[in-house]
């Protein structure tokens, strides 16, 4: 009796659950407050997402259908129909993500401000997690290159890739066995998780800005007074803990466009599958999306935070694996 217990229980208990239930409650009237529009979009799509790091739930028929990674494209697809500002409260699929911060599917709030500067969204970010968490964050704000430099102690840019390699055993971290074989991206992306966002952890809440360009496929991009070219994007981070990603919205459909290429042509030497490109989307950014900043953030794991929870499974009923 006691093992099928275990096997059909919930791994949120109801106390927990209430809680929850609550906080949402609190992220629904944030934005109602702020008169931001409530909207709901398909979890089907003809569409998936190209980014070559997300892996996509297709579902078999006639015509192969995707389950959303996010609400992004839809919701942008409103934006140029004039909604003006809205946010939406949506379950996301993406294969293959398990851990103490990941689940196959998951909450979050996505939200767009027309005419809005990507730092007020992020003021707003800051406001809506501090709401939630019970008090003010007043996070810090970090360009994506000084967080290397701070952080890890290297210039992501540096001439000799070996220096990756140089920051991991100064910072105690195992090199890995496939160094030779890893591109600057690949040594971006691990360092990133296992010398940058730990050390994140103790300095307090912290945004990281201004990304390469190659990082946010979705953002507009600009030069700074030495002529370098950077994403105006950002992702906040609260106890090693990423919680959103933002960005100012890229409007150009041609650009856009080629993005999308560029990650099909990643994708296939990857050996991935390449979803169909979602024209619909790009037909609303040629028919004139407006000027706007946009932001996802994972509800599943700012509500362990609140909580006080040490895995999202822990605010989840049925999570992936037990399902």
């Amino acid at each position: 009796m006691e093992e099928n217990k275990l096997q059909f229980a919930p791994t949120c208990d109801r106390k927990t659950w209430i809680a929850r239930q609550a906080l949402m409650n609190k992220v629904r009237q944030f934005f109602v407050s702020r008169n931001c529009l409530e909207v709901e979009t398909p979890t089907l799509s003809n569409a998936g997402g190209t980014d070559p790091q997300l892996d996509y739930f297709e579902i078999a028929g006639n015509v192969p259908r995707f389950m959303m990674t996010s609400p992004e494209f839809h919701m942008k697809r409103l934006l140029s129909a004039g909604f003006g500002d809205i946010f939406q409260i949506a379950k996301s699929f993406r294969k293959d993500e398990f851990g103490s911060h990941h689940n196959n599917e998951f909450s979050m709030v996505e939200w767009y401000r027309v005419g809005m500067p990507q730092e007020q969204l992020m003021d707003e970010v800051e406001a809506l997690v501090g709401e939630i968490l019970g008090s003010p964050i007043n996070a810090r704000r970090t360009r994506w290159i000084d967080a290397f430099k701070n952080y890890a102690g290297v210039n992501p840019f540096c001439h000799d890739l070996n220096d990756f390699a140089s920051a991991c055993r100064a910072h105690d971290v195992p090199v890995p066995e496939s160094s030779e074989m890893m591109s600057r991206e690949d040594w971006w992306d691990y360092l990133m998780v296992f010398i940058v966002e730990p050390a994140l952890a103790s300095n307090g809440p912290e945004f990281i800005m201004d990304y390469p360009p190659s990082q946010a496929a979705l953002a507009q991009t600009y030069k700074d007074a030495d002529g370098f070219t950077w994403a105006r994007r950002f992702e906040l981070f609260v106890n090693q803990v990423e919680l959103c990603n933002g960005y100012t919205e890229l409007t150009d459909a041609v650009e856009q466009r080629r993005r999308f290429n560029d990650d099909l042509e990643i994708r296939r030497k990857m050996g991935k599958p390449l979803p169909p490109l979602d024209e619909n989307f790009l037909a609303a950014l040629d028919a004139g999306m407006p000027a706007c900043s946009g932001v996802a953030l994972g509800l599943d794991r700012l509500f362990m935070l609140a909580l006080d929870k040490p895995e999202i499974a822990d605010v989840i009923l049925f999570p992936s694996p037990i399902a």
